[in-house]
């Protein structure tokens, strides 16, 4: 019967990590002979009867349909000299015995017997509180078996994805960054090298400096002329010489062709949409063109007001509410620099006040128009109501008119004009406005 306990110490030694929520970590594997006769694991051994072999454990998986059991493996490699293993057990960093159990008699076989692999050993465990077990381990001594790796290094584990007929490409020149693609979709960039002369009569001979003859165009004034025999054409007499059919006096020979050493410089591919351009600012500088950001930021110069149809400003817009508020001076310099202080010097040293807005109807500057003389940007108006009157219609008795007058009432009877003052009375609101919607008023920083 074979079996793997907890020692004595191990159930202390896991009780204690429970009660005071401390984790063991179990570092250590070792095998034994058993003194050369089997074994029966108790509680209370702190040692093997007689150790073997001791290394760093290889690791300790948990199993994938019982979350508290748990495998630790040990390595031991073939070099090691051949014995009987019939004990086996784990140690945390302190060198306690935290499990024990005894295995069938096996001789671990030497290199010198014909073995070409290491030696597999693993023990199985339960633990009840799992959170109690530290799985850390020294990736510099790790080693994966044969079995590990025939289970695990399959294309389906490193390469998943992808269908029929595709193919993995790089994405970029990172290590692992890969795509599946169509196989048929390639992106071929090639860089040329070019090569101008002067013709002169009857020349039909060509010496080349810069390029050679492979792959070549050759254009004649712009007009390119094909490789092949005939005075319309051309031929190479080496690498460096090709030989024309006819004279072309006084023209211009460009002969072009493929960098052959593949040295091209990465141009933009038209599926990045522009993503791949090196120094972006310095493109947008030289299109005369604004980013996103840059855009949405300067749209509009620092001072313009902006009423809003929301009750927050969006998150990322450069604009405070129009409040009265006072403001840094330093943080805000553009803002400062096109109001100064028109609507408040804040303290007079450091800030300054934004317009105050809520609840107001803008009204533009006059800028000698004359409708609205004598203001400046900024000032502000009361209310009021122009100059005007209103007709008033006033009922009399008509026996006391004689056609022109009204008699004065507890007069001598003489007929006398009278002047009255009238007024009509209070009614509506408590001020004059037109229809009207509110908006939030914001200002560009």
């Amino acid at each position: 019967m074979y079996k793997t306990i907890y020692t004595a110490t191990g159930l202390a030694l896991v009780s204690q990590a429970v009660s005071q929520q401390r984790t063991i970590e179990i570092t250590h594997f070792a095998v034994g002979d058993g003194g050369g006769n089997k074994m029966t694991p108790t509680e209370s051994m702190t040692q093997l009867i007689r150790e073997k072999y001791r290394a760093t454990v290889n690791r300790i998986y948990q199993d994938p349909e019982n979350q508290n059991k748990y495998t630790a493996e040990m390595i031991i490699p073939v070099s090691v000299e051949g014995f009987v293993v019939r004990e086996i057990a784990l140690f945390d960093r302190n060198g306690n015995m935290i499990i024990v159990g005894s295995t069938p008699e096996v001789y671990k076989p030497t290199l010198a017997q014909g073995v070409v692999q290491d030696s597999v050993y693993r023990i199985p465990f339960v633990i009840s509180n799992p959170e109690v077990l530290s799985l850390n381990f020294d990736p510099n001594v790790i080693i994966a078996t044969h079995q590990w790796i025939m289970n695990t290094l399959t294309p389906a584990t490193m390469f998943p994805g992808g269908t029929i007929g595709q193919v993995l490409k790089k994405k970029s020149n990172e290590d692992g960054d890969t795509f599946w693609d169509e196989a048929g979709t390639a992106d071929v960039f090639v860089n040329t090298i070019e090569e101008e002369q002067s013709l002169v009569a009857d020349q039909l001979i060509v010496d080349l400096s810069t390029t050679t003859t492979h792959g070549a165009a050759v254009y004649i004034n712009g007009e390119r002329i094909t490789k092949k025999a005939g005075a319309d054409g051309w031929l190479a007499t080496s690498d460096t010489r090709i030989t024309l059919g006819k004279a072309y006096p006084d023209a211009k020979i460009l002969i072009v062709q493929n960098e052959p050493l593949g040295a091209a410089p990465y141009p933009l591919a038209q599926k990045n949409n522009l993503s791949d351009v090196p120094d972006k600012p310095l493109a947008r500088q030289n299109l005369g063109v604004m980013s996103f950001d840059e855009a949405k930021y300067n749209s509009c110069p620092p001072g313009t007001i902006i009423g809003l149809a929301s009750p927050n400003i969006p998150p990322g817009y450069r604009l405070l509410k129009c409040n009265g508020a006072a403001y840094s001076r330093a943080v805000y310099a553009d803002l400062f620099a096109a109001i100064g202080t028109i609507y408040g010097a804040g303290d007079g040293v450091s800030t300054f006040n934004v317009p105050e807005a809520r609840g107001e109807f803008p009204r533009y500057a006059d800028d000698g128009r004359g409708i609205d003389p004598g203001r400046q940007v900024g000032s502000k108006q009361g209310q009021d109501i122009q100059s005007h009157n209103h007709a008033i219609e006033t009922a009399f008795d008509a026996t006391n008119y004689n056609g022109s007058m009204y008699r004065v009432a507890g007069g001598d009877g003489a007929w006398n004009g009278i002047i009255q003052d009238a007024y009509t009375k209070n009614s509506y609101g408590s001020e004059t406005r037109p229809r009207n919607i509110a908006e939030l008023a914001c200002i560009r920083y």
